[in-house]
């Protein structure tokens, strides 16, 4: 694989750069603000105290995209009145009403909850997931209609490494390879999805800005100089269909799928068909299209590359149940897939939609192990490792394309983390290591199952990451330490024009870690092995200088 990389960037060197375009894109600078959340509560107020604390866990995972400020309406009622608030609690979201004193006392109600207001569920669905969709909802309107408002970070910076060639020639993670299994990729993008159905706005607009800003525009056109060869809009728009068979085909610097084919219907509207894409392949139907990104990233190379924007949908998709990707592109017109405002209008998914995902996520675990383990190859023609680079490039995409995405990952990370496929594995593992512990295990004994479980599957087999090593500080609270991190390895933060990101602020929000996801999945797997309440923070990460990502894990 790395010889073949090394014959394909020899070629990409010989190739005559595109300095106006990269010349353009340098100078591109994106400004984005925090998300301003304002809880209104009062010193009697029962349920005040569980959407306190649910919020402060949201906003603590956001990595500086969203603040709170707490008003006490005894104390400011002059405040209170101006934004109409006379019952608590009460939520806003950049001045959107996201929780009011009524639904919150109707909440209450029907959860049935007396003393002890901190856990604050149902069978159905917990405080915290309720806050949590209410603010994407809110988020993915706000960032449609106030365009302003979420101006974007530049993708550049974080993804500069791979505008380098010669990086594909550099191995990054000298222990496992810079190579992951395509499984972890489909399971952090269908995690993603399971959360909201506005989910997958997200997931579209993060791909359209890599398309305008990251490192698939040069890409593209190193791949195929023809595009700005001729000045005919036609030529143009066929030889960069041309050029996004390659981009995305069997080439070591994506590997996304095993085959392209495009249908050219009219002059400029064509059909792109792509076999094993890495997103979906052998996904399960969980009735929606699981290739937003990619979507998104054509309209947005289409629209910076030929100056118009197109209509990029997805028609076809395993996760619509079909066994192959299509994508149907409107040179000239624009997509009412992706947009907020003809997203299903509902608050949460139902309880089968969830079933679905599950069941979808069980499928991609399942079909990962049978892959390492027992050889069923998922892509017979290009196998199932991707490079680590398109890893990255999905998730910083994700990640700096919209404040509240830290927050968006992380949560992600914790649903997969409560997929209970991987409950067998480790039990074989205790087994092996005779760690006979009982479900639910204490803490400790938890963490130390965890790391074992991390050395094993995680390292070994699908090359998520190095080595991981678990310190136990006491019965409640431990440190994981995680060697390369397929998510953060060879990328330096400390690049990123903070003033940039945060203007205006005196002291800009430092962004340091970048494996939200993986500190989800930490979350969401000692809750599974506890069943208690557990907060895990990222205090270290790769792409901030240091030798391994660190997470602090604690019972609440």
């Amino acid at each position: 694989m790395l010889f073949y990389a090394k014959r394909v960037t020899s070629y990409l060197k010989d190739s005559e750069p595109i300095k106006k375009i990269e010349n353009a894109r340098s100078k591109v600078l994106f400004m984005t603000e925090p998300i301003k959340i304002i809880l209104f509560k009062g010193p009697h107020c029962a349920t005040c105290k569980p959407v306190a604390k649910h919020l402060k866990r949201i906003v603590e995972t956001s990595q500086g995209g969203a603040t709170m400020t707490t008003i006490d309406t005894d104390e400011n009622r002059d405040i209170a009145l101006k934004y109409g608030v006379y019952n608590v609690p009460h939520v806003l979201f950049n001045d959107e009403v996201i929780l009011t004193a009524t639904q919150a006392a109707s909440m209450f109600s029907a959860f049935g909850q007396t003393d002890d207001m901190s856990m604050f569920s149902s069978d159905q669905y917990d405080l915290f997931n309720f806050l949590f969709n209410k603010l994407i909802e809110a988020g993915v309107k706000a960032s449609e209609t106030d365009l302003d408002r979420w101006r974007k970070l530049s993708i550049i910076t974080v993804s500069e490494r791979l505008l380098n060639i010669e990086e594909l020639e550099t191995v990054t993670r000298p222990s496992v390879g810079d190579y992951v299994h395509i499984g972890h990729l489909q399971s952090i993008v269908t995690s993603l999805l399971a959360i909201n159905p506005s989910a997958k706005t997200y997931l579209f607009r993060s791909g359209e800005l890599a398309g305008k800003f990251g490192s698939a525009q040069s890409w593209i056109h190193r791949f195929n100089p023809k595009i700005m060869a001729t000045h005919r809009m036609k030529s143009r728009f066929k030889e960069l269909l041309k050029g996004l068979k390659v981009l995305y085909g069997p080439n070591p610097m994506s590997a996304i799928a095993s085959e392209l084919n495009f249908t050219q219907i009219e002059p400029y509207h064509a059909q792109l068909q792509i076999k094993d894409s890495g997103l979906a392949v052998l996904n399960s139907d969980i009735g929606q299209d699981v290739c937003g990104f990619i979507s998104g990233e054509i309209a947005g190379l289409i629209e910076v590359t030929l100056g118009e924007k197109a209509a990029v949908e997805e028609t076809k998709c395993w996760g619509l149940g079909d066994d192959y990707c299509e994508f149907d592109i409107r040179l000239g017109a624009e997509s009412d897939q992706y947009k907020a405002s003809t997203v299903e209008s509902k608050e949460f998914f139902s309880d089968s939609d969830r079933l679905r995902f599950d069941l979808s996520l069980s499928t991609i675990s399942r079909n990962m192990y049978d892959s390492i383990l027992n050889r069923r190859i998922m892509r017979p023609g290009i196998g199932d490792l991707i490079h680590i680079s398109v890893l990255q490039h999905i998730i910083t995409s994700v990640k700096f394309s919209d404040p509240f995405n830290s927050t968006l990952l992380a949560y992600a990370g914790q649903n997969y983390g409560q997929i209970l496929e991987d409950v067998g594995s480790i039990s074989r593992i205790m087994m092996r290591r005779n760690l006979n512990f009982a479900f639910p295990m204490e803490f400790p004994q938890a963490c130390e199952v965890l790391g074992h479980y991390f050395n094993t599957a995680g390292r070994l087999l699908t090359r998520i990451h190095g080595d991981v090593s678990v310190e136990i500080i006491d019965d409640e609270s431990a440190v994981f330490r995680v060697w390369e991190s397929a998510a953060t390895s060879g990328i330096d933060l400390s690049t990123v024009d903070l003033s940039a990101l945060f203007p205006g602020a005196e002291i800009p929000a430092k962004v340091t870690t970048l494996d939200d996801f993986m500190a989800g999945f930490l979350n969401g797997r000692l809750n599974l092995l506890v069943e208690d309440e557990i907060i895990v923070r990222e205090t270290k990460c790769q792409a901030h200088g240091h030798p391994y990502c660190e997470f602090e894990a604690e019972l609440d």
